[in-house]
């Protein structure tokens, strides 16, 4: 199923329709749709899709140089000039590799040998060759000051999660408020809504794919097994992060890590983006660190803790309300600006959270001088409780000049509530 990503693939195709050579880089975590995206992009085009293999590099330049081959209607010699020959000499003609970082591991010379190929075949071709990699790490480092790949990417994309709303387009039965539940256990990872059974009900759904069987059950250990030599380090401190630890000093001491040290940690899972560093959008407040990403959140509170219980055949228990307080606050965030460009809300800027002891409003958004403040309630609002939280809220921020709104799992028709029925229509 291909799922919103309409920007990404607009600008795929107009790159296609300049008829310049393009080397273009499409990198995020594993299950965000890159494979579904350039898919997509190669349909009714010249071109060949190769999906890379961790294994010997000859082996790959062989099954490479066949396809290839097929593909042209020619015979392609197994190695590196020769490929990049027949690439050359194909004219328009769209080579997707995916995973290419599997080549990097079995041999580190694997990027000098695309810079070369591509500074001395194919950067007056017609070629357009697309690298899709999981691995964020060796994406950036590829595309950074000194990697292979530096000043001849003519695009780099970033694949993250969906936007709320397209969590329609894989249960289009469930209601606004089941829609919120399984994006906030999902992050909103396309493949991951794709696995549930439109046939079962939220509660169904979560049983199965968390049981021990289940494919989510062990998936965010293997996410960080992927990016990380040290999981079970990264994996205490986002258990840290998530059971209350914000500043700095808090998550050194709860994860029981050397303060010296956190901070590499911490900017992996910042780069992975799992976890977000969040400075106050009006003041100077401590920044402190959240769990961003909402699968992570959703299997450290919930899953990593019952590992033993559902290891017997049992399903999580779980407490979804208590969840969705903070998940659902993520889950309008990341609808602001749909919601801002359809008119719901009036305008955004740079937003962010607002705190300074112990105050707190949810999102707070700076445009000039004037602000737009919402807070998150995943609960059902009534107009007295919607009068009440907007006079709080007003008074928290000192009265300033802005517009004022109130986020919610369902509430009264006014202008100034945001609810779950809005976000995912």
């Amino acid at each position: 199923m291909f799922v919103d990503r309409e920007e990404e693939l607009a600008l795929l195709e107009r790159l296609y329709a300049s008829g310049r050579p393009h080397l273009v880089l499409i990198y995020g975590r594993r299950r965000v749709g890159k494979t579904w995206l350039v898919k997509k992009f190669l349909e009714g085009k010249r071109g060949l899709y190769f999906y890379a293999r961790r294994r010997p590099l000859r082996d790959e330049l062989a099954d490479l140089a066949e396809g290839l081959g097929r593909a042209l209607g020619r015979y392609v010699r197994p190695d590196w000039d020769s490929i990049f020959a027949a690439l050359r000499d194909a004219g328009r003609f769209v080579l997707a590799v995916d995973e290419f970082g599997y080549w990097l591991d079995e041999d580190p010379g694997t990027l000098s040998a695309i810079q070369r190929g591509w500074d001395e075949y194919l950067s007056d071709s017609g070629a357009f060759l697309v690298l899709l990699s999981s691995a964020v790490a060796v994406a950036e480092r590829a595309v950074a000051y000194g990697g292979g790949l530096f000043g001849r990417a003519t695009a780099r994309m970033r694949l993250g999660p969906l936007e709320p709303r397209y969590a329609k387009s894989f249960l289009p039965a469930y209601s606004p408020r089941d829609l919120a539940a399984a994006y906030a256990v999902t992050n909103g990872i396309p493949y991951y809504l794709a696995l549930f059974d439109r046939g079962k009900d939220l509660g169904g759904n979560l049983n199965a794919l968390f049981s021990r069987w289940g494919p989510l059950y062990e998936e965010a250990e293997n996410l960080l097994r992927y990016e990380a030599r040290e999981p079970h380090i990264y994996l205490n401190i986002v258990r840290a992060i998530e059971e209350g630890a914000s500043t700095y000093s808090e998550i050194a001491d709860r994860a029981r890590i050397s303060p010296q040290t956190l901070a590499k940690y911490l900017h992996v899972l910042e780069k992975l983006e799992i976890v977000r560093r969040e400075a106050p959008v009006l003041g100077k407040a401590r920044p402190i660190y959240v769990v961003s990403d909402l699968y992570v959140k959703f299997w450290t509170r919930f899953v990593y803790p019952q590992r033993g219980w559902i290891e017997l055949g049992n399903p999580p228990a779980l407490d979804l309300d208590s969840y969705m307080g903070s998940a659902f606050e993520e889950i309008v965030r990341r609808a602001l600006p749909r919601l801002h460009k359809s008119g719901v809300v009036k305008r955004l800027g740079r937003c962010g959270r607002y705190w300074s002891g112990d105050v707190e409003v949810d999102i707070v958004c700076v445009d000039g001088g004037r602000i737009t403040a919402v807070e998150v309630k995943w609960s059902d609002l009534g107009e007295d409780d919607v009068e009440r939280i907007l006079e709080e809220t007003k008074d928290k921020l000192g009265r300033r000049e802005g517009d004022y709104y109130v986020a919610a799992r369902s509430g009264p028709k006014d202008p100034r509530v945001i609810t779950a029925d809005q976000i995912f229509a």
